[in-house]
């Protein structure tokens, strides 16, 4: 480990202590003010981007803005986080089989990856919202890890994408993943991007299944060379992905707009 990344490891962990244990727990395994963002899996599962934007902007939930650390402390911050997550950055490109130019192809075209993934490119973020971002996600797993997400996505299945339906009183049905939830409230966001804000008390039926949205049967809709195409863009991308980059600017097909049925 060169001398760069050891002053990286130790700017990020003196951030931390002074600014995220109080609320998170030294070892990022909770307190009293805030969640286990070591070991929860909705947190775990989210690209580098996505969380330099919430140390940056802060959380509607209540978690301040960071902003006034400014970028490399932010960036160093999650870079600690991901040593207590247990994650380590890989070397995988030698692992690479595929063309990572066909990748792209796929991802935006047949595999139809981006109808609810956002992935950063040549520094604009293109793709859905309902899923999380994937521009960082080659550079913690391995190209064997990444396949085997694809060809078996609910093996483990994570809690925060597993599919609910919901079916109102008045005969209105919604398939989504729960954004929020509490004994009165579920917030709701389907496939189209769309947020649905729902008291419970208006309600008939309510099913979690145990599968996320993403589709099952890439392994039999793509075939081998176009997996390892596919698995070779993400790995490039996050390779290319500025570590210190802002969240990117987003587009996507259609619009992100909410709904109400309090």
């Amino acid at each position: 480990m060169g001398q760069g990344q050891v002053s990286a490891v130790d700017q990020g962990a003196q951030q931390f202590q002074a600014n995220c244990s109080g609320c998170h727990g030294a070892d990022g395994k909770g307190g009293d003010k805030g969640p286990a963002i070591a070991t929860l899996p909705s947190i775990v599962a989210r690209s580098d981007i996505e969380l330099i934007k919430i140390v940056r902007d802060g959380t509607p939930a209540g978690m301040p803005s960071f902003e006034q650390l400014g970028d490399a402390k932010i960036t160093a911050v999650v870079r600690y986080l991901r040593t207590l997550q247990g994650k380590t950055a890989v070397s995988n490109t030698d692992e690479m089989t595929g063309d990572a130019v066909a990748g792209r192809v796929l991802y935006f075209n047949k595999g139809q990856c981006s109808s609810c993934h956002m992935v950063n490119t040549a520094g604009v973020g293109q793709g859905g919202f309902i899923a999380s971002d994937l521009t960082g996600y080659g550079a913690y797993h391995t190209a064997k890890a990444i396949r085997q997400a694809i060809v078996q996505p609910d093996t483990p299945l994570d809690p925060a994408s597993r599919v609910v339906e919901v079916q109102t009183k008045t005969g209105q049905k919604l398939i989504g993943v729960v954004r929020s939830e509490d004994n009165f409230n579920l917030a709701l966001q389907t496939e189209d991007g769309r947020y649905h804000f729902l008291m419970r008390s208006s309600l008939a039926e309510v099913n979690y299944k145990q599968y996320s949205l993403m589709p099952r049967d890439y392994g039999t809709r793509l075939t081998s060379k176009e997996l390892d195409d596919l698995v070779s863009f993400l790995i490039v991308t996050s390779k290319n992905a500025p570590m210190e980059a802002l969240p990117p600017r987003r587009t996507r097909h259609g619009n992100r707009t909410a709904t109400s049925n309090k």
